[in-house]
């Protein structure tokens, strides 16, 4: 099978990437490396795993998306990774690739070209193509091996996914506690249902996960551009462990903080689910959180902030929303949608009054 080589694949194809396999398997080590190479400024492709955790998109609740009871008592960390998106399980049968770059206005093609690797080794090793399917999903053929998500800060890029080739899917589906209307929009049962192990869908008798984790990475080390699998510099190294103790192993990030407000507005947008927390004081808007599934590019504090101190009716908030782009932060969701789940006031502009 071919693909067409389109400008945004031949930017990536282009490059020359520095290539590891991290075998580490400390979640919050292993987010804070990710971090630590992609602000760093290095081009790289890497693949990795996690022993047994949960790790939750940068704007989740985690109460809300996780059974605390059976993470608990089956010793399952729960972290949160510096992207959006929806919260994921990963074990020792999960791999996982990250990918870090010169930031490029986001786009299908531009999806696509950072999937190439993966999906061109899996080709080349007999497995169904790999798809992105709708905003974030890794399909093989109609399964759902996984997901994958991005960010932009700084003009760097930082794009990763997760391959299930034989995850313990019992216990994905029995920690993972996603919202109903969620499963209801995807057409499922649940959570359990629309996923698959990549072994499943092998040709013949399939390898063991260490042997195939092997065998991938020879393959997409065959891309054009990749050098030989390298060895971790030992400074990027100490530096993901100083990030990991302050920053990934921490409760404030992992868990987040308490956030007092008066209003809570929640809407199931096609890109994912947002959550507006509204605190408001003498007719105006002080502050505001934004949680759910969504996915960004720049960080939605950014937009936060920008929100404070406006009057929360509609055409205050979309002259807010508008200037610039609130896609950048919540991407797929436009300044109307935003200003009509926010809007409180009472005049005649406000599209959702209380």
């Amino acid at each position: 099978m071919t693909y067409e080589m389109t400008s945004s694949v031949k930017f990536i194809a282009g490059r020359k990437m520095e290539f590891y396999i991290n075998r580490i398997q400390d979640a919050a080590w292993n987010l804070a490396l990710e971090e630590t190479l992609w602000r760093r400024g290095r081009d790289v492709f890497m693949l990795w795993q996690n022993a047994p955790s949960v790790i939750v998109g940068r704007h989740q609740n985690v109460l809300q998306e996780v059974d605390m009871a059976f993470a608990g008592a089956h010793g399952i960390p729960i972290v949160r990774r510096m992207t959006g998106g929806g919260a994921v399980y990963h074990d020792l049968g999960n791999i996982n690739f990250t990918l870090a770059l010169p930031a490029r206005p986001w786009s299908a093609a531009l999806g696509e070209a950072c999937l190439a690797p993966v999906r061109n080794a899996l080709h080349r090793l007999g497995v169904p193509d790999c798809r992105i399917s709708g905003r974030n999903d890794l399909l093989c053929g109609d399964v759902k091996v996984s997901g994958c998500a991005r960010c932009v800060q700084k003009n760097r890029m930082l794009f990763h996914g997760t391959l299930l080739y034989d995850t313990d899917l019992s216990r994905l589906g029995a920690v993972l506690t996603p919202d109903e209307e969620k499963i209801r929009s995807k057409g499922i049962l649940s959570v359990r249902s629309r996923v698959g192990n990549l072994r499943t869908l092998w040709g013949g008798e399939a390898p063991e996960t260490p042997e195939f984790l092997q065998m991938l990475a020879c393959e997409i080390a065959r891309e054009p551009g990749f050098s030989v699998i390298g060895v971790l510099p030992e400074e990027l190294c100490r530096a993901a462990g100083e990030l990991a103790e302050t920053k990934y192993r921490t409760r404030e990030w992992n868990m987040g903080t308490a956030f007092p407000c008066d209003l809570v507005r929640t809407k199931r947008f096609p890109a994912g689910r947002v959550t507006a927390e509204l605190r408001i004081r003498k007719d105006r808007l002080i502050a505001v959180r934004f949680t759910g599934d969504f996915l960004g590019e720049e960080p939605v504090a950014e937009l936060e902030s920008r929100l404070a101190g406006t009057v929360p009716e509609y055409d205050f908030l979309l002259e807010k929303l508008r200037s610039p782009d609130c896609g950048r932060f919540i991407s797929g969701v436009s300044a109307e949608d935003l200003a009509e789940l926010l809007a409180v006031g009472s005049g005649k502009s406000a599209k959702n009054p209380l």
